[in-house]
C-alpha cells in the first residue's frame, strides 16, 4: 500500500531565503521518479511502503548536505493507511467532495 510522506528540510545557517538550499532534494525526488507536489511549506510525495519512504527522505537530506548546507532541521510525517489504496490526489478529491456536502 502506498505510503504519503510529508517532508520538510530546513536549512539553517543560509539567510533568509532557502530555496537554492533545498532545491537540491527535489532534484533528487525527480531522479528517484517519485511523485511530490510542492506547497509553501513542505513537500509531500508518495512511497510505496514505509521502505522506501525512507530511502528517498534519506537521498533528498544527503543531497542538502551533499550542498553544502552545514545544518538542517527535518522533520517527516507518515500516512500509511492499510485498509485502502490511497494517493496525494485521492485524498484532497475526497476532502473536496465533503465540503460540496457540507455547502448543501
Amino acid at each position: 500500500m502506498p505510503v504519503i510522506v510529508e517532508l520538510s528540510i530546513i536549512p539553517i545557517g543560509v539567510g533568509l531565503s532557502l530555496s537554492r538550499s533545498i532545491a537540491p532534494a527535489l532534484l533528487e525526488l525527480e531522479k528517484l521518479r517519485i511523485n511530490y507536489e510542492v506547497t509553501p511549506m513542505c513537500t509531500i510525495f508518495e512511497a510505496e511502503d514505509v521502505d522506501e519512504a525512507f530511502e528517498v527522505v534519506k537521498a533528498a537530506y544527503k543531497a542538502v548536505i551533499k550542498s553544502g548546507v552545514k545544518r538542517v532541521v527535518v522533520t517527516v510525517k507518515f500516512d500509511d493507511r492499510r485498509d485502502v489504496k490511497m494517493s496525494m490526489q485521492g485524498k484532497v478529491e475526497s476532502l473536496l467532495k465533503k465540503m460540496e456536502w457540507s455547502h448543501h
